[in-house]
């Protein structure tokens, strides 16, 4: 299972919905979420490219 979740998209940055495995220490793109942030706060976030390039490839590799 998967979650989104904002956060900066490198540190300092602007935020982005990154993808994170259930009870993972780092989204899919490598980042490490510190701060718990608001998703209304995320509201007009884009998402995270690498993010998303990852959860393309992991769901082509799972069988239907």
């Amino acid at each position: 299972m998967y979650e989104m979740c904002v956060g900066p998209e490198k540190a300092g940055g602007a935020l982005v919905w990154h993808v994170m495995a259930k009870k993972a220490a780092a989204t899919l793109c490598g980042e490490k979420l510190r701060e718990r942030i608001e998703a209304s706060d995320g509201e007009r976030a884009r998402h995270c490219p690498d993010c998303m390039a990852s959860f393309e490839k992991l769901m082509a590799a799972t069988p239907c």
